[in-house]
Parts: structure tokens; sequence; C-alpha cells
């Protein structure tokens, strides 16, 4: 056969696959051969007991990270979901305060020319459409969205105070209920707020355990890979010297029959 011995003391990356690997035919009897072949079959044997147990612990433990991370991802998912709804009905919330606000200066500003602090009254109302405008045009974080929330509504309780004309009852009444409605919008879209901050937590949080469960099976891949591979290769190399070994039992057959 001409090829060298097959060494079945060892196993590494490199060794020899069963068409590499053949026994040494000159000076051997059959039943040597068949002794030698049946060494080879028993140490690939052992090399898979072997690797068959380390993988089937390493599978488990791949399954449960795998099955932990898909939980983590799918909470994450979910109140990243919860997330995005309630940052659209906020923002729809920022945009009907808006209108309603703007309704109520106009309101407020049909007497603009009889008021005393029309200029002070004008600058409020102007500071206020200018972060009414970056609240809903501008990504920015939710303690900086608080900010600008509360600068408006110091602002407008500013217009409040500083409002000293007399409208009429019918006016006034709308105005009254424009800054009702107003205040009752502005206190949902706190709520809306509060509760984003506190499931925007837990959204990092199983975040972060996502990223850790990924990165613990991204530590794992290289030897469940290999495992895999050994695991192939010697099972590969069983069949063939099994097959060997077939063939070695049919010759010592014929020579026993040729023998009768």
């Amino acid at each position: 056969m001409g090829q060298d011995v097959f060494d079945i003391g060892q196993d590494d990356e490199t060794t020899e696959t069963a068409s590499d690997v053949t026994i040494p035919s000159e000076n051997i009897t059959i039943r040597d051969e068949m002794g030698l072949v049946n060494a080879v079959i028993a140490k690939h044997k052992q090399f898979l007991e072997t690797y068959k147990s380390e993988f089937v612990d390493i599978d488990s433990h791949v399954s449960k990270l795998r099955e932990s991370s898909s939980e983590e991802k799918r909470e994450r998912d979910e109140i990243n979901a919860s997330v995005a709804e309630l940052k659209e009905k906020r923002q729809l919330l920022y945009h009907q305060i808006k209108q309603s606000r703007i309704e109520m200066f106009d309101l407020i500003n049909i007497n603009r020319d009889v008021r005393k602090n029309e200029q002070e009254m004008a600058q409020l109302q102007k500071e206020i459409e200018a972060l009414d405008w970056r609240l809903q045009t501008t990504v920015m974080g939710i303690q900086k969205e608080r900010e600008i929330v509360e600068k408006i509504k110091k602002l407008t309780a500013q217009i409040e105070e500083v409002d000293d004309v007399k409208l009429s009852d019918e006016t006034g009444e709308q105005i009254k209920q424009l800054s009702a409605r107003i205040k009752e919008m502005t206190e949902e879209a706190d709520r809306c707020h509060n509760e984003l901050v506190g499931i925007a937590d837990k959204s990092q949080e199983h975040h972060g355990s996502f990223v850790e469960y990924a990165e613990q099976l991204k530590g794992t891949r290289g030897r469940y890979i290999w495992l895999q591979s050994r695991i192939k290769s010697h099972e590969s190399a069983v069949g063939y010297w099994e097959g060997k070994q077939g063939e070695i039992q049919a010759e010592i057959a014929a020579g026993d029959g040729d023998n009768d």
C-alpha cells in the first residue's frame, strides 16, 4: 500500500484522514493486519467517545445560550415597540399642544395694542414657538426633551402672569378652555415621558444581556465547530477502516475455505 503507518497515539487538527492511512503489508500475516485494523478502529472510536462527550456538553451550553439570547432579544424588541408607540403618542400630543397654544396666543393678542407688556409677551411667545419647533423637529435624548418641556411650561406660566388685559367674557372663556386643554394634554405627555423613562432602562438592560450572551456564543463557536469537524473526521475514518475490516474478514474466510 506504500503509505505512512497511521499514528493511533494522538489526535489534533492535522490528524490523517482515512484515505491517507494504510496498514503495512510487508512481513505481516493477514491476521496481524486484522489486529492492526482493529486497533486503529478502536483508537478512532476512543477519540469519538471523548469528543462526543465534550460536544454534548458544549451543545447543551450553546442551546441554553441561544435560548437566553433569543429571549432577551424578544423582550428588548417588545419594549422597543412600546417605546416607539409612546414616542408617537407623545409627539402627537406635542403637536396638538402647539396648535392649541397658537390658538390661545391669537386670542390673547386680540387687544395687544392696549397691553402694557406687549414686548415682553411677544418675546415669551417667540421663545415658546422656538422651543416647540425644536421639540418636534430635533432628535434628542429623553432628559433633554424633558428640560425643553419644563421650560415651555415655565414660559407659559410667565405669559399668564404678564397678561394684564381683561378680555371679553367670551374670549376669556375660550382662553381658559384652551389653557385647561393644554394643561391636560401636557400632563398626558408627561405620563408618556415617565413611562418611556422606565421602559427605556429595561430595554437597555435586556440589550446588555443579549450582547453578553452573543459574546459567550462567539467565544464558544471555535471549539464547537472544531469538535464537529473532529467527530465527522473520526466517524469517516471508522467507516473506512470498518470497510477494510470487512475485506480482511472476507479474505480470512476465503483462506480458511481453501484450507478445507
